[in-house]
């Protein structure tokens, strides 16, 4: 089983969106036995709250039901996820120091950041995901549009882990 954990800044935008779509990514490829999937945030300010409905929204005109409440990263997460993904430098920051703080008998988690598995990247530079929160319907399209097009690689990433993890060669 490979656990993964996305993560922004309240838990309410980007990561509940790239958690969905990365649930239903997996699904389809048969692989939801073998990857765990949540969402959390670095910021406390919307602890327990619906995702933003603006994002809600989005996420239904495509077909996909994003239904989570808002909840911070903790010490926890850091113990028991395998991969952590941030939208953006900021995230994997605060969670890095997160992570220096956990008990020095657990292993350390993977840090990745959500816009090295973007396809149409350039450069060698990952993009962040940007923070639709503070603008119109456009940008939650167009973050809807950016993290749909990283997930299938991201998945491509975590199937071939848990297929070396596992010791199926070749599957």
């Amino acid at each position: 089983m490979k656990r993964i954990l996305l993560v922004c800044t309240g838990n309410i935008c980007r990561s509940p969106l790239a958690e969905a779509l990365l649930r239903r990514e997996i699904e389809r490829r048969g692989l939801a036995a073998a990857i765990e999937v949540d969402s959390a945030g670095t910021d406390a300010d919307h602890l327990g709250e619906q995702s933003d409905s603006r994002m809600r929204r989005t996420a239904a005109a495509h077909g996909l039901r994003i239904d989570h409440r808002a909840r911070r990263v903790t010490r926890n997460d850091l113990m028991r996820f395998d991969v952590i993904v941030g939208m953006d430098d900021y995230h994997l920051a605060r969670v890095r120091r997160l992570a220096d703080l956990r008990s020095p008998d657990g292993g350390r988690p993977e840090f990745r950041k959500l816009g090295e598995f973007d396809p149409e990247a350039t450069g060698t530079v990952a993009s962040d995901v940007p923070d639709p929160w503070y603008g119109g319907m456009d940008g939650f399209e167009r973050v809807y549009a950016m993290i749909a097009r990283m997930v299938p690689p991201l998945v491509d990433y975590l199937e071939q882990a848990v297929v070396i993890g596992a010791g199926i060669p070749g599957r």
